[in-house]
């Protein structure tokens, strides 16, 4: 059946009626469709199923640009979030089990037992970002909401027969679209918040990308407190005003928070809070070193660590170390606090005809770490970085003993470390081999919690997908602990942005 017509045919079907969610199919051209994945067929043809049809449907995979799994939710999540790093950018997840010059050997859940060519594993994590968990997406939008200083409890829901309506004066809206959220509007300050997943002790990572002149607010510990409305106006419906970029709208959005504004060569970090008498406050924390160094276009991994019972606060960009500051005791400002009090976090751009996309968000506990061995990573040496976030050693990783235990040669001799007490293992990067090259008919499946494989597609059915790795060779993968399945992802930030969504 031709691809286009038989979209057509089917987003006019009934839409479906079963109690678990279905997946969700999005072709190139933006399409959308929900359903059920039965899998992989030859050609590659990825094969699709709806109750109100009497047979499945089987698309070209060209034509797919993703498969979202059951809403972006995993039938079995993976039990343990210890993975290596590969070359070509792969996260796969599973405990190393053995080490030698030549392999290492992973003890999976989603594929059984893997044995890995040492020269293509960058990054070996058995105990990664500190902790459990709480949140990773985003793969549906589901558990987020929007709100601007006109509506600081929540923009209004949005009429059908008023979608394809051009209001000028209405606050601008956030896109969902497969597992990314994206701002393209020219109008500023309506912020995209998630009320939860942050706890005393968290790590927020995100991968940001954008256009023009970056100017992006995000919130961390937020309470999303909102201040009483002016005396007599109490049930009035807000303004319907647009954002006009002021910072003051901060605690209106999040309460009490702290807000890192980005822009392309430079940070400001904010407290905000609602006072005794219901007035937004905000105030600039001062920082030793405030710069950045990013480009007027481009993208970058952030992450923010915060420790609200030590008020250590730190920022990495693509996993380097940018700035530390501390909101404890011995910060000199009157009645000193950490500002944060609530578990959300959220986004807001501030800047005109600045679009922006925000992918791939973590947010998991945090063990108090201030360093990751990225930051130390050498041409020359690998880089063992503990789990209690202060011991670090390079040298040579030489293998991994049968209890459970690397064995390490340093410059004051040869040691080894329990697996359960290594943070983060980063191999010399003069010992990798180059990535493979990546096939255009190449997937990448995404595992919950954590995980990214990618390969050449050849059969498969709605539990498991056999696919050629380039560097762990025939693999079949579970889709148990799956949320999504890539089959025309793009490395050029033009072309993702360039989907009329």
């Amino acid at each position: 059946m031709n691809l286009r017509a038989a979209t057509a045919l089917l987003l006019a079907c009934a839409p479906l009626h079963a109690a678990e969610r279905p997946d969700l199919l999005r072709f190139t051209n933006g399409d959308q469709l929900h359903g059920a994945f039965l899998g992989i067929e030859a050609g590659p043809q990825a094969v699709w199923k709806r109750d109100d049809l009497a047979e499945p449907v089987r698309f070209k995979t060209s034509g797919v640009r993703h498969i979202v799994l059951r809403g972006g939710q995993p039938a079995k999540g993976l039990a343990t979030l210890s993975n290596i790093g590969l070359a070509n950018g792969d996260r796969i997840p599973g405990t190393v089990t053995a080490m030698d010059a030549e392999f290492l050997t992973i003890d999976s859940e989603w594929a059984g037992t893997l044995r890995v060519p040492r020269n293509q594993v960058a990054m070996l994590a058995p105990n990664p970002l500190g902790g459990r968990i709480h949140y990773h997406g985003p793969f549906a939008a589901d558990g987020w909401r929007m709100a601007h200083a006109a509506f600081p409890k929540g923009l209004p829901e949005v009429k059908e027969e008023e979608k394809t309506k051009d209001d000028d004066e209405a606050p601008g809206r956030w896109q969902f679209s497969g597992a990314a959220w994206y701002w393209k509007g020219d109008r500023t300050g309506t912020a995209l918040i998630r009320p939860d997943g942050m706890t005393d002790r968290s790590v927020l990572r995100f991968d940001l990308a954008w256009k023009n002149r970056l100017n992006l607010a995000v919130a961390f510990h937020a309470d999303l407190a909102v201040p009483p409305p002016p005396a007599g106006e109490e049930g009035k419906e807000a303004a319907r005003v647009p954002g006009n970029g002021d910072n003051s709208v901060f605690s209106t959005m999040f309460g009490n928070s702290y807000v890192l504004q980005m822009f392309s060569s430079y940070f400001i970090l904010y407290r905000t809070g609602i006072d005794d008498e219901g007035n937004g406050t905000i105030e600039r924390v001062r920082l030793n070193n405030s710069n950045l160094r990013l480009g007027e276009t481009g993208r970058a991994s952030v992450e923010i660590r915060s420790n609200r019972r030590s008020g250590l606060i730190s920022l990495f960009i693509n996993d380097e170390f940018v700035s530390q500051w501390s909101e404890g005791a011995a910060d000199a400002r009157e009645n000193s606090e950490f500002a944060g009090k609530g578990p959300g976090f959220g986004f807001v751009v501030q800047g005109e005809e600045s679009p922006v996309r925000i992918s791939d968000i973590v947010v998991s506990e945090w063990n108090g770490m201030p360093d990751s061995a990225r930051s130390l990573e050498v041409e020359d040496q690998d880089v063992v970085l503990m789990a209690n976030g202060t011991d670090r050693f390079a040298g040579k990783v030489t293998g991994m003993e049968g209890d459970g235990r690397l064995a390490f040669e340093g410059r004051h001799g040869r040691f080894t470390f329990p697996l359960s007490e290594v943070a983060e293992v980063r191999f010399a990067r003069s010992g990798l081999a180059a990535a493979p090259d990546t096939p255009s008919e190449n997937i990448a499946v995404r595992l919950h919690p954590f995980g990214l494989v990618s390969g050449r597609p050849v059969s498969g059915d709605a539990s498991s997908i056999s696919i050629n790795h380039s560097v762990l060779g025939s693999v079949r993968l579970s889709t148990a602990s799956a949320v999504m399945i890539e089959f025309n992802s793009s490395n050029q930030i033009i072309d993702d942005w360039d989907t009329d969504f």
